[in-house]
């Protein structure tokens, strides 16, 4: 089963649980408590935080009681952590100015009691990613929560916490500050969760990532206020509202209407695989019943491809002869003539330079240059096409002393260019060295071109163990890509960048992928926009 596959795509784009349909409903809601706080603020405080605290009440229930199920212990730490902001914001509540359940307490104690509910809440959101590939033990961290909660409301209640409000000049540098450092935490969890985006379902990381936002969003609203029924104030305490709806959305009502999708993805996931090797055991063994009574049968069909697979023989030698012929015919019948019109463009330009039209001698100039590109390309082609077709002679490379000599060969093109190597020793390997000649030279060469705009270019040959295996890399801290594009890197006359920026015909990585692959090895890339690149090869 798809854990995805109940979103709505439209677009292109992949919506939140129940598409956008509730969205307007929503803005609605916020307008009518917008209306209520000019009419009644302390009923409007009232409904908007208990909204919340039911909200968090709920998110605790459900993954609490799919506990055993789950090994992403993310939304468990998220339940946990909710239940305990849920009682310090009943609290908060009762306490706000002008309810009356602790009198001469002012508006200090309510605006405390809404500080430590933020920190166990932004806490939650930057503690839940560290159990996003682990199972969780519910008690030690229930534990945690309620001993943290214990401590801080003691500090609240018995005078230590830090003033927070003050009557007639508002907020206290620790309030704001605190609510900045909050921010802080919600925009750390925000990227951490985003980072392992592959362990959510899309929809609800959509979800999670707006509520985060509209929490940050209420905590700077909360920095501006000097009068706990003013404008900011309840500006805050609506995208609060917003920020428990979209939570409301993202768990509980999906938690509800579409549980697997949720708690149980790993579980889902596991049962799809399961049930898909079940079959093809079953399959695997049914093939095994027909092959042993079928076997005479299977080996006239042997002999039957053995005759057609010397046929195909006979057709790839018919097809290598007719691909000797292009090549030869590239090679002599189009370089010929190519050659021809770039001497004629340069015997114009050097017998004519003061007598012909200086705008007919820019059209030559371009005429020559765009020929000799013609025919650097062809030379490219022919020597990608003859790749496979040269024999493999191995023999001991020292590849950090060729990569040296690759290195010099480069910084002489440009002796101004300020540029460090980093290469090291000890890398000998039995491979063919003519062939690891181009192939480092491509992938140096890469380094060399796309670092040429940084103000120091740093690059680096080394090795690393990867899986087990002895892998080779070459890493710069030039301009790096995507690597949503990474799939494109090895593809001939596949570019990642455009000609005017860097010059090539996009071969150079397919030709070292071909070596590579001849070696019986693999070729990868890392990378990000701006961060530089690394590129990684066995052999």
């Amino acid at each position: 089963m798809n854990p995805v596959a109940d979103n709505t795509v439209k677009g292109g784009r992949l919506l939140p649980p129940g598409g956008w349909s509730a969205f307007p409903l929503c803005g609605l809601a916020l307008a009518g408590l917008y209306l209520l706080s000019r009419t009644n603020y302390l009923l409007f405080h009232a409904v908007v935080e208990l909204f919340s605290i039911v909200v968090a009440c709920g998110v605790f229930m459900i993954v609490w009681n799919s506990r055993r199920f789950q090994d992403n212990g993310f939304f468990l730490c998220l339940g946990i952590g909710s239940l305990f902001v849920a009682g310090v914001d009943i609290l908060h509540t009762l306490a706000y100015k002008n309810m009356g359940v602790f009198p001469g307490k002012g508006a200090n104690l309510a605006t405390q009691l809404w500080i430590v509910a933020r920190y166990l809440e932004a806490g939650t959101l930057l503690l839940a990613p560290a159990f996003l590939n682990r199972r969780l033990r519910p008690a030690p961290l229930f534990g945690s929560y309620l001993a943290v909660s214990v401590l801080l409301l003691a500090a609240v209640f018995s005078g230590i916490f830090p003033d927070c409000f003050r009557e007639g000049t508002g907020l206290t540098p620790f309030k704001i500050g605190s609510e900045y450092l909050i921010c802080l935490f919600l925009a750390g969890s925000l990227v951490i969760v985003r980072r392992n985006r592959q362990a959510f379902d899309p929809g609800v990381l959509m979800l999670l990532s707006l509520s985060v936002g509209a929490f940050i969003l209420a905590e700077l609203s909360f920095t501006l206020y000097t009068d706990v029924f003013g404008l900011s104030n309840m500006a805050g305490h609506l995208f609060k509202v917003a920020g428990f709806y979209l939570i409301y959305r993202g768990v509980i009502e999906t938690g509800l209407t579409r549980p697997y999708d949720l708690l149980f993805r790993e579980l889902k996931q596991s049962e799809g695989s399961l049930s898909q090797r079940s079959a093809e055991l079953e399959a695997a063994n049914e093939d095994l019943a027909a092959a042993n009574e079928e076997l005479e049968v299977i080996n006239e069909e042997l002999t039957s491809t053995n005759e057609q697979l010397e046929s195909a023989n006979v057709e790839l030698a018919a097809a290598n002869c007719d691909l000797e012929a292009f090549n030869y015919s590239v090679s002599h019948d189009l370089r010929g003539p190519l050659t021809g019109i770039c001497g004629n463009a340069q015997v114009i330009l050097e017998l004519f330079p003061d007598k012909a039209d200086p705008q007919a001698l820019g059209l030559v100039r371009g005429i020559l240059e765009q020929g000799w590109r013609m025919d650097n390309l062809i030379g490219t082609l022919l020597n990608f096409a003859q790749l496979n077709r040269v024999a493999l002679h191995r023999q001991p490379v020292d590849l950090g002393a060729m990569a040296k000599g690759i290195a010099a060969a480069l910084a002489a093109r440009d002796p101004n260019r300020r540029a460090a190597f980093d290469i090291s020793s000890g890398m000998e390997v039995e491979v063919d060295p003519a062939l690891l000649q181009v192939a480092l030279e491509n992938l140096l060469g890469n380094a060399w071109k796309y670092t040429g705009k940084v103000a120091e270019t740093a690059i680096g040959f080394g090795t690393a163990e990867v899986e087990g295996a002895r892998t080779f890399f070459v890493r710069d801290n030039g301009t790096g890509f995507d690597m949503e594009q990474a799939a494109d890197l090895f593809v001939p006359f596949k570019r990642l960048h455009t000609g005017e920026d860097y010059e090539g015909f996009g071969v150079g990585l397919a030709t070292v992928q071909r070596i590579v692959s001849r070696h019986g090895g693999r070729v990868w890339a890392e990378s990000a926009p701006g961060q530089g690149a690394t590129f990684y090869f066995t052999l």
